[in-house]
């Protein structure tokens, strides 16, 4: 479940069906945004809140535009995304050991690969700071924390 700073009274949420829903806090109504044939494991919004983006099982991600309802395939992660974050980019981990950060049109901007260290579980939780430039992803037993230097990417 995610709820967007720019949609103050509206939630969005995922479901086992694959669909990503948009529940009014208001009025206790929801309507389904998009539907994807996977089940959804995580889902994120945009640091202006104006997208969301979606993990599924099948390890893909999609970006929705909720003022243009513009649904777009990002890429297909290595794994299955139950970490998922957006901020300057969108950061994607899972049970494989990897992270990666991805651009909005899908280009993998940089990746890390801790399955060769066994003390490294799965990915299960990430988060970006309000600005959207530092990220923290959760792992079994510690956290690992990524700065972006728009300077030095």
């Amino acid at each position: 479940m995610v709820w967007p700073v720019a949609w103050p009274n509206t939630l969005f949420f995922g479901i086992a069906e694959g669909k990503i829903r948009i529940g009014q806090t208001n009025n206790n109504k929801s309507n389904s945004l998009y539907a994807h044939e996977s089940y959804v494991v995580s889902i994120s919004a945009s640091p202006n809140g104006a997208s969301i983006c979606s993990g599924h099982l099948d390890g893909t991600i999609f970006t929705f535009n909720i003022d243009t309802k513009v649904k777009q395939k990002v890429v297909t992660h290595s794994s299955i995304p139950y970490a998922l974050a957006w901020g300057v980019h969108i950061i994607a981990g899972g049970n494989d050991g990897k992270i990666a950060f991805y651009e909005e049109d899908g280009n993998c901007f940089q990746r890390m690969d801790y399955s060769k260290d066994d003390k490294v579980k799965e990915f299960t939780q990430a988060a970006f700071n309000p600005t959207g430039e530092t990220a923290i992803v959760g792992n079994f037993n510690r956290f690992y924390v990524y700065n972006y230097n728009s300077k030095r990417p």
